[in-house]
């Protein structure tokens, strides 16, 4: 809800003018325009102090009304937070807008690829030889764990491509889609899913600024490796991004000084801090194939 729609309603369950300390600062600058625009309230001197007086009650719960059709209170607990947020707010994207789970989408050849849960379990080689893939609904709470490796990439290409895995591959391989999702990072903070979770990133500000997110993230008896293509050194410089560089740099900079703060940096990354400074480049996943 907005800073004016906050302020609007302390008023009105008020049957009293309120003083400007029983509001934020930015509450009192957006009261001050409203009662400027619409003369609905005024705002006083009193003595030393200001006051918010309502002048047109009614007129401000049909303004309220406009902004936010519906309560909180009259829509059922378990609707869908961007359900709620149009119901609310008049916008899906206002308001409160992560979901209450996400999927982890994973592909495995490795018939001892298993995630369990108690009693269930998910045979991912199985599902991937069947249908492509494995999916797997992520919840809070949940004790799903694995018994071999994970390996997250950033991009479906090589998702869908998977020649380039090294040949003893035997984890899950799972994607996700550009930003790691902050369900996911709580759920695997949560307890140790698995031994190693290796992510695989563009070499780019993004890429570095999910890597930073996942370590600080990981359950502390999991290991964390960050993905080498081969010859990266040489593609950077010859198949690197400049535009890419451009866009993400300010993010590259403030994860190597975070990786750095909490000694997280070792000689490949800091040699892929000085390359990519150096010639002012980024690299894409995609390069693995050049």
């Amino acid at each position: 809800m907005s800073i004016l729609s906050n302020a609007l309603k302390r008023l009105l369950a008020s049957d009293q003018p309120l003083t400007a300390s029983m509001f934020t600062t930015s509450q009192r600058k957006e009261l001050e325009q409203f009662a400027q625009s619409t003369r609905q309230i005024e705002v006083l001197k009193q003595g030393r102090s200001i006051i918010y007086r309502m002048i047109n009650r009614q007129s401000v719960i049909h303004y309220l009304r406009q902004l936010h059709p519906l309560d909180n209170e009259s829509l059922p607990a378990n609707l869908p937070a961007r359900s709620r947020n149009i119901g609310t707010e008049r916008h899906s994207k206002m308001g409160k807008t992560s979901h209450d789970c996400c999927y982890l989408l994973m592909k495995a050849w490795d018939s001892e690829v298993v995630w369990e849960d108690g009693n269930s379990k998910l045979h991912v080689s199985e599902l991937t030889k069947n249908f492509g893939a494995a999916v797997l609904q992520i919840n809070l709470g949940q004790a799903w764990h694995s018994n071999k490796p994970l390996f997250l990439v950033e991009n479906q290409a090589l998702f869908d491509c998977t020649d380039w895995l090294p040949k003893n591959f035997n984890g899950s391989l799972a994607y996700y889609a550009g930003q790691l999702s902050e369900l996911l990072l709580q759920w695997l903070a949560q307890q140790k899913r698995i031994d190693v979770v290796t992510l695989f990133p563009d070499y780019d500000g993004v890429g570095l600024s999910n890597f930073v997110r996942l370590n600080n993230a990981l359950h502390p008896d999991t290991l964390l490796d960050f993905y080498w293509l081969p010859n990266w050194e040489n593609k950077l410089i010859t198949f690197g991004s400049t535009k890419i560089w451009q866009e993400t740099r300010v993010l590259f900079e403030n994860a190597m000084q975070k990786l750095e703060s909490m000694n997280a940096l070792n000689d490949d990354l800091i040699k892929l801090g000085n390359l990519s400074q150096h010639y002012g480049k980024a690299l894409e996943q995609e390069s693995i194939w050049l």
